[in-house]
C-alpha cells in the first residue's frame, strides 16, 4: 500500500498487486472497483465495475482513500469522526482536517469540546489536523454578585471550556493557536455590617473563548469576554469589584474581598480550561501557540 501508482509509464501487474494486494498468479479482473481488493473511492474511479479491464485504468490510482475536510466558517463542537463523509472505508482512510485562516472552532458550552477525535475510526487510518485559525474553548462564566446578607463571601467564577479532545493516535500541525477558554473572574464581596450597611460586590467578567464567557450576573454584572480577553468586573456597591476573567487559556483573577471587623472574601477565579485532553495520542509536527493546559 505505498500509492498512489504513477500516472504515467511503466507499470506492472506486480505494482498493481502491490498496491491494492491479493495473490498470485496475477489477474485483472480480480480488481474490478468495488471488489475484495479496490475500494468504490475517488482515488479508483478510473478503473471499472466490470467487463473491459486494462492496466491503464490503474494509472494514478491507489487504495487507500484520501479524503479532505476544510473548515471554511464558524463552527462549534466539530466532530471529525462525524464529518469524514461517504468515501470513508474504514482501515484505509486517510482524514486531513484543514481549519482555514481566520477561521474559528469553538464551542456552545463549557462542557463540550470545540473539536473531537474521537476513538471511533478504525486503527488502520490515519487522522491529520492543520490548524490555520483558531481551536478554542469556551470562556467561563463570571461569578455572581454577592449581597452581604449571604455569609460566605464572593461566588466562585466558573472554569473555561476544552478545546481538543483526541482519543486515537492523530498527527496535529498548529500553524496558529489552539487555546482552552479563560476561567471567569470571581464575584466581589458585598458590604458587611460594621462597615455602616450592605450592599453588592461586583460581578465578575466572563473568560477569553469561542463563545467567550458571559459576566457574572446581579445589579453590579461583570462584563463579559471576547475572543481573546477577559471581561472586566463590575465595580459593586462600594467599589468592591469582581475579577477580570481570564484571557485565553488563562485563569480568571480572584474578586475583590471586604475589610472592616467582619471581612469577606472575594470570590475565586475559575481556572482556565485545557488546549488538549488526550495529549499522549497525538504527534505535534508543528506547535504554534498552545493556551492553557494539557491532559
Amino acid at each position: 500500500m505505498s500509492g498512489p501508482l504513477p500516472s504515467s509509464g511503466p507499470l506492472s501487474f506486480t505494482d498493481i498487486q502491490d498496491e491494492f494486494l491479493g495473490s498470485a498468479p496475477i489477474g485483472l479482473s480480480e480488481y474490478y472497483r468495488g471488489g475484495p481488493y479496490v475500494p468504490d473511492s475517488s482515488s479508483t474511479a478510473t478503473i471499472p465495475t466490470s467487463g473491459a479491464i486494462a492496466v491503464s485504468n490503474f494509472y494514478g490510482t491507489r487504495r487507500r482513500i484520501a479524503i479532505p475536510l476544510t473548515i471554511s466558517s464558524p463552527t462549534y463542537s466539530y466532530d471529525v469522526y462525524a464529518n469524514r463523509g461517504p468515501s470513508y472505508v474504514a482501515g484505509i482512510s486517510d482524514i486531513n482536517v484543514t481549519v482555514n485562516s481566520g477561521v474559528r472552532v469553538g464551542s456552545t458550552g463549557t462542557g463540550t469540546y470545540a473539536m473531537l477525535v474521537p476513538s471511533s475510526f478504525n486503527a488502520g487510518d490515519t487522522v491529520t489536523i492543520t490548524n490555520n485559525g483558531y481551536i478554542q474553548g469556551m470562556g467561563g462564566k463570571g461569578g455572581n454578585s454577592q449581597f452581604a446578607a449571604q455569609p460566605s463571601g464572593g461566588n466562585p467564577g466558573n472554569v473555561g471550556g476544552n478545546a481538543l479532545y483526541v482519543n486515537r493516535p492523530t498527527t496535529i500541525q498548529n500553524n496558529s493557536i489552539i487555546a482552552g477558554g479563560g476561567g471567569g473572574g470571581g464575584g466581589g464581596a458585598g458590604w458587611t455590617p460594621d462597615k455602616g450597611g450592605s450592599g453588592w460586590g461586583g460581578g465578575g467578567g466572563g473568560g477569553a473563548g469561542y463563545n467567550a464567557g458571559a459576566g457574572g450576573d446581579g445589579p453590579y454584572g461583570g462584563n463579559a469576554g471576547t475572543y481573546d480577553a477577559g471581561g472586566t468586573g463590575g465595580p459593586g456597591d462600594t467599589g468592591i469589584a469582581g475579577g477580570t476573567g481570564g484571557g485565553r487559556g488563562a485563569a480568571g483573577a480572584t474578586g475583590n474581598a471586604t475589610g472592616g471587623a467582619n471581612p469577606r472574601p472575594g470570590g475565586p477565579g475559575g481556572a482556565a480550561g485545557n488546549y488538549i485532553v488526550g495529549n499522549p495520542f497525538v504527534t505535534w509536527s508543528a506547535t504554534g501557540t498552545r493556551e492553557g493546559g494539557a491532559s
